[in-house]
C-alpha cells in the first residue's frame, strides 16, 4: 500500500503524541556528577577477646562506602566503623589514601559522620543533598566508588517502609526495603530516585536491600552540628496488644475508646521510664493515635510502630502522651531519653572498648555483657547458662542504684593458690568480704576492705564461696600473669 503526503503527516503527528513505552525511557544517570561526591573507605579493625579480655584479635581490613555531606565530611553507616582502629578514604581519581577520623557515631541510628584530612585531599568534595521522598514501587539506582576506583551503579525497586531491628543496636529503625536488586548493596552506597538522593544502603542480599531514609539522615546531620550530640529518644517501656474486650473492660476503658495499647513493662532507662506505669494504656503519642497493636497511620508508610515517633525526638525533648490510667484519661509530658549501652545492666554493645575485668589469684571476674554471651556462638540464646540469659532477657534495661553491673566469675586459671576451686565457672558474684557488689568499680577497694587474713567471695544460687589467702596473693598474681601471658591484670573504668 502506498501512502500519500497527508497520510505521512497524520502518522507523524500521532506518533509524536504517543508516549514511549517504559522500557524505552532513558533513566537518569548520575555517574558523572557522583564522582565528586563518593568515597571508598578502607577500615582496619580489631576487637578484644571475651574469654581472655586482656588480648586483642589480629587486625583485619574491610571496605565500605561513604558520600560527602560537606566539603571535607563524609557520611557512612555506623556498622562500617565497628571496632575500627584506622579509617582511610579514597576519592575518585586520587590513588593516595586520606586519613579519616570519626566525628560523630550513633549506633542506634546506624550512622557515622567522618572528617577527612583536608591537607591530604586534592580539593573539596561536592556535598549531596538528601531529599525526603518515598517513591514506592519506583525504580532506584545505587552508586558507590569501588576499591579499584571505579564508580558503579546498580538498580532496584522500592517496595515498602517498615521498622526493622538494627544489626548493630537494640532499637528498631525505619527502613526502606528494596527488591529486585541487580546486585547486593553494600553499606554506605547512596540510593537515588531519578536525580535525587533519597537514602543510604545499610544492608544487602542477592535479592533485597535495606535503605536508611533521608528523613533519618537529615535529622542526624542536623543534630551533629549542635554541641554535645546526645542522640535521640528510645522507648523505655514494652507494650502488648490490647484486643481482648474483657481486658479493656477490666482496665475501665469506655466503650467509645477503641484504640490504645497496653504498657506491660517499664524500664529504668529510656523514654517513659519515669513517667509511665505498668498498666497504663497509651492512646496517642505526639498527637498520633495508636491502634491496639501499638501502630499509627503514617501518611506515606501506612501503619508504623509507635517507636518511630520516639526515635524522631532528640534527647531531652518533651513528647505529649495521652494515656488512660486508673479510670481516667490524662495527658503526660514525657521526656525523650536516649538509652546508652554502657548504662544498661547488661550492655548490648561495647564497640572499640576493652571489657572490664580483674584477675585475682587466677579467678577471672568480668562484667557481663551481650558480647560476653556471644562466646557461645551465633545461637547463643539457647546455649548460655540459663541464669545468665535470665539477667540479659529480663533485666538488661533495668539497672538500679543497688545493682549497676552483673559481675561473673567466668573461669579459673589453674594455680597453687586456687586448688580445689578450678572447676568453678559462670557464677554471678554476690559479695566480696561481706560487701554486696553493685558494679565492677567496687571490687578493687572491696578486696582490701577488711583486716582478715583472707578474701572471701560469695556467689548467687547457693554456690560455694571461695577463700583467697591475702599473704600469698601478690606473689601468686605475678606468677599467674607471667605464666598465662596476662599483660594487664585489671581493666575497670572509674
Amino acid at each position: 500500500m502506498k501512502c500519500n503526503s497527508f497520510t505521512w503527516m497524520v502518522i507523524a503527528v500521532f506518533g509524536a503524541l504517543t508516549p514511549l513505552p517504559l522500557w524505552a525511557e532513558e533513566p537518569a544517570d548520575l555517574t558523572e556528577p557522583m564522582k565528586k561526591s563518593l568515597v571508598y573507605l578502607e577500615i582496619s579493625n580489631s576487637r578484644y577477646e571475651q574469654y581472655q579480655p586482656w588480648k586483642q584479635t589480629a587486625i583485619s581490613k574491610e571496605d565500605g562506602y561513604a558520600c560527602a555531606v560537606g566539603p571535607y565530611e563524609v557520611l557512612t553507616t555506623a556498622e562500617n566503623v565497628l571496632n575500627a582502629t584506622l579509617v582511610q578514604a579514597r576519592c575518585y581519581g586520587q590513588n593516595e589514601y586520606i586519613p579519616a577520623k570519626v566525628s560523630v557515631v550513633d549506633y542506634e541510628y546506624n550512622l557515622c559522620l567522618l572528617e577527612l584530612d583536608k591537607s591530604a585531599m586534592e580539593g573539596p568534595l561536592t556535598p549531596l543533598q538528601f531529599v525526603e521522598k518515598f517513591p514506592k514501587g519506583k525504580s532506584l539506582d545505587s552508586y558507590w566508588l569501588s576499591g579499584g576506583g571505579q564508580l558503579t551503579k546498580a538498580r532496584c525497586t522500592l517496595d515498602r517502609a517498615e521498622m526493622q531491628r538494627s544489626s548493630v543496636s537494640y532499637v528498631s529503625n525505619l527502613i526502606f526495603f528494596a527488591t529486585n536488586v541487580s546486585r547486593g548493596f553494600g553499606d554506605g552506597e547512596v540510593c537515588c530516585f531519578e536525580k535525587e538522593t533519597i537514602g543510604m544502603a545499610c544492608w544487602g542480599t542477592d535479592s533485597d536491600s535495606g535503605i536508611i531514609p533521608s528523613e533519618t539522615i537529615n535529622r542526624f546531620l542536623t543534630y551533629c552540628k549542635k554541641e554535645g550530640y546526645s542522640g535521640f529518644g528510645t522507648a523505655g517501656f514494652e507494650v502488648h496488644e490490647l484486643l481482648d474486650p474483657t481486658m479493656r473492660q477490666y482496665l475501665k476503658l469506655p466503650g467509645e475508646i477503641k484504640h490504645g495499647v497496653y504498657v506491660g513493662t517499664v524500664y529504668s532507662l529510656g523514654t517513659g521510664s519515669k513517667e509511665l506505669k505498668q498498666g497504663d494504656v497509651i492512646l496517642t503519642i505526639d498527637g498520633q493515635t495508636l491502634n491496639p497493636y501499638g501502630r499509627y497511620e503514617h501518611p506515606q508508610y501506612d501503619r508504623i510502630s509507635f517507636s518511630n515517633l520516639i526515635l524522631q525526638k532528640p534527647d531531652g525533648a518533651v513528647i505529649p502522651f495521652e494515656i488512660f490510667r486508673d479510670g481516667t484519661k490524662r495527658t503526660v509530658d514525657v521526656v525523650a531519653r536516649n538509652i546508652k549501652s554502657k548504662e544498661m545492666l547488661i550492655p548490648y554493645y561495647l564497640y572499640s572498648q576493652q571489657p572490664e575485668y580483674i584477675v585475682v589469684g587466677g579467678y577471672i571476674l568480668q562484667k557481663l555483657s551481650r558480647d560476653f554471651l556471644g562466646m557461645w556462638g551465633s545461637d547463643w540464646a539457647g546455649e548460655v547458662p540459663p541464669h545468665l540469659y535470665h539477667y540479659y532477657q529480663d533485666f538488661s534495661f533495668k539497672p538500679t542504684s543497688e545493682r549497676k553491673d552483673i559481675v561473673v566469675l567466668s573461669y579459673v586459671l589453674p594455680a597453687e593458690i586456687n586448688l580445689g576451686y578450678q572447676e568453678l565457672s559462670m557464677l554471678v558474684v554476690d559479695s566480696i568480704n561481706g560487701k554486696k557488689i553493685r558494679e565492677m568499680k567496687d571490687i578493687p577497694a572491696t578486696l582490701e576492705s577488711n583486716d582478715s587474713e583472707f578474701i572471701e567471695i560469695t556467689f548467687e544460687m547457693n554456690s560455694p564461696a571461695i577463700i583467697i589467702p591475702k599473704d600469698k596473693l601478690a606473689v601468686a598474681n605475678m606468677q599467674i600473669a607471667q605464666m598465662y601471658g596476662i599483660s594487664k591484670t585489671m581493666n575497670i573504668r572509674q
